[in-house]
């Protein structure tokens, strides 16, 4: 309700009072002075009625008690001289009988009792157009009949007929003043308000401060639009000193701020070359250190493949000349065999380490990793205990590169994956191209995992936490696979495997 009033215009909510004090509230005080004297009429009515009962009875007890009808015939006619009694009737009651009445006397005898009786019209109550008052006749404490008056309230109808037109007329006629009266305020009051209103409104909206209020009166509101005309010349004078202030404000801000922005870019240029001279001084550093790692792991990788050589050359002759004496040991040759093609291999991959050591180019050629990693993990599983499952996604496809060092890469990270998993498990090797045309390799086991610490050392040469380890395996692995332009990267979870992601150029 509260927040209905404050939406309303000051006209309406002057409107709304006006109409309430001038055409309600009267409309009510003559509501009320109206039911007064229509209740005054009422029970004047009935006094009336009833006073004139009580006589009456008197009179026609007399005639009752001696069954005089034309006595009581005459005494309820002269009853009935009033023009608004309508009827008179006298019961009498029937001899043996305490509560049986019958028609003694009735005045104009062509009355329609019975319809009365039909309609059930209450006595000694006003109903429409009459109303009915019956009174009972008493001797000695007993009821010898009643009397019964029917009169006419036309009177009152009339009365209550007038009081309607007058209040009608009375309603329109104030309606109709407040109308006036409210539509000659609006022009003298409202309007210079409303013109105000708009021009703060205007003013609020665009922030034009030229903008003036018409002064539309020469009373009191003539003076408040001349005291709000001077105020807007004040205000806008004031804009104007206070845009031209921060205009200056602005250039010297936009001038300062350009000087800062280069100060603060020539700043960060000097940071970032900083910055990128130490990144580079650590790395070269960095790149200095593995080099030196890698110089010395190749040197004494040199030296070890140069001394293996000769044993491997005398334990190739020995098996020749075992072969040569025993052609008929048909197990112990087969065995000879696998002694021979191992030496073979690994004469091959040192030969192979040795050539790029000295900087000799890959021999890439296309090849089937699916037989590639089936043939590494021969090598490495020995025991037949575990389980190599590839999956190309989503169809077989080759790979440009050096099949026998490859090889020794695959070799070494299913010989790791085996190490961690003792009692036997599962190897997954996924294969597939990525949209950036690289050949991502998943392989993942099912072994003990990593740490987050160790993690990030494990291809770092000289590195490892195995006790009969010397740090070699990975870091090889990662020296093969950035030969052929790839990289290698580690996940691990404590508990649940290893995961090795290789990516190799598709081309």
């Amino acid at each position: 309700m509260n927040i209905w009033l404050k939406n309303l215009s000051f006209r309406t909510k002057f409107f709304l009072s006006s109409f309430l004090v001038t055409v309600l509230m009267p409309i009510i005080g003559g509501w009320a002075l109206y039911q007064q004297d229509i209740n005054s009429t009422e029970n004047l009515i009935r006094f009336n009625i009833i006073n004139q009962l009580e006589n009456l009875s008197n009179l026609i007890y007399p005639a009752l008690v001696f069954d005089d009808k034309i006595s009581a015939s005459e005494q309820i006619k002269g009853f009935t001289t009033n023009p608004m009694m309508k009827s008179v009737e006298i019961w009498k009651k029937e001899a043996g009988f305490n509560d049986k009445f019958e028609l003694f006397s009735r005045y104009p005898s062509k009355v329609d009792v019975t319809s009365n009786k039909k309609q059930k019209i209450p006595e000694n109550t006003f109903h429409k157009d009459i109303i009915i008052i019956s009174k009972d006749i008493i001797s000695d404490d007993e009821k010898l009949g009643i009397i019964k008056v029917t009169r006419s309230l036309s009177d009152l109808n009339t009365k209550k007929a007038e009081y309607l037109q007058v209040g009608i007329l009375s309603a329109l006629s104030i309606f109709i003043i407040i109308i006036l009266i409210t539509l000659w305020y609006q022009s003298s009051l409202t309007k210079p308000l409303k013109e105000l209103s708009l021009v703060a409104e205007k003013i609020s909206k665009e922030k034009n401060y030229s903008t003036r209020a018409n002064k539309i009166s020469l009373d009191e509101f003539g003076a408040l639009t001349d005291a709000f005309n001077q105020m807007l010349d004040s205000l806008e004078s004031s804009n104007s000193k206070l845009l031209s202030a921060n205009e200056e404000m602005e250039l010297r801000v936009e001038k300062r701020t350009s000087e800062l922005t280069l100060m603060n870019e020539r700043i960060i240029k000097e940071m970032s070359e900083k910055e990128i001279a130490t990144q580079e001084l650590i790395k070269t550093k960095d790149q200095l250190n593995q080099n030196e790692k890698l110089a010395n792991v190749g040197q004494v990788s040199s030296n070890i493949a140069h001394e293996l050589r000769n044993p491997m050359a005398a334990i190739r002759n020995s098996t020749y000349f075992l072969r040569l004496k025993l052609r008929k040991e048909y197990k112990l040759m087969e065995h000879l065999k696998i002694i021979d093609r191992e030496i073979s291999r690994s004469d091959e991959v040192i030969q192979r380490l040795l050539e790029i050591t000295k900087g000799e180019d890959l021999k890439k050629s296309p090849t089937d990793l699916n037989t590639l990693a089936l043939d590494a993990m021969s090598f490495a599983d020995l025991s037949k205990r575990y389980q190599l499952i590839i999956n190309f996604i989503p169809n077989p496809f080759l790979v440009n590169l050096d099949k026998l060092l490859f090889r020794q890469v695959l070799f070494n990270i299913f010989l790791n994956s085996i190490q961690a998993m003792p009692e036997g498990g599962e190897i997954k090797m996924e294969i597939s191209l990525t949209n950036s045309e690289m050949v991502e390799i998943i392989i993942t086991d099912q072994g003990k995992g990593i740490e987050e610490d160790y993690l990030q050392k494990i291809f770092d040469p000289l590195y490892t936490d195995k006790e009969d380890g010397i740090g070699l395996g990975l870091s090889l692995c990662r020296d093969l696979v950035s030969r052929h332009g790839g990289k290698v990267e580690a996940s691990s979870k404590v508990g649940t495997g290893t995961k090795i992601k290789i990516y190799l150029p598709s081309s």
